[in-house]
């Protein structure tokens, strides 16, 4: 269970970048044209602070390691975070009330 909304996007986004790897990958077995590089949206700006700022950490400590693995691939470039604001963000109507 999640403590905060920065919390929740964060897990959210680190288990999307798992999805992330394995499908480019699966593409780069099947082709050799898979050289962009994916893009991963995120509508919290404190999760994205989050990923891009280890020292970012002094009221998530309590976030498990295992969801930190996002930020080791962002290092290695396997994939862009990009903001995207809540008005734009087409998956919301599947998460909030209408």
């Amino acid at each position: 269970m999640s403590l905060s909304s920065t919390e929740a996007e964060y897990i959210s986004a680190s288990e999307a970048v798992k999805g992330i790897i394995w499908i480019t990958r699966l593409i780069m077995s099947l082709s050799t044209t898979g050289d962009k590089q994916p893009v991963l949206y995120i509508d919290n700006q404190s999760a994205i602070r989050l990923v891009k700022n280890p020292e970012f950490h002094k009221r998530t400590k309590h976030i498990d390691v295992r969801y930190h693995f996002i930020r080791e691939k962002y290092e290695d470039g396997q994939f862009q975070l990009q903001y995207i604001g809540t008005e734009d963000q087409i998956a919301d109507i599947l998460t909030k009330p209408l």
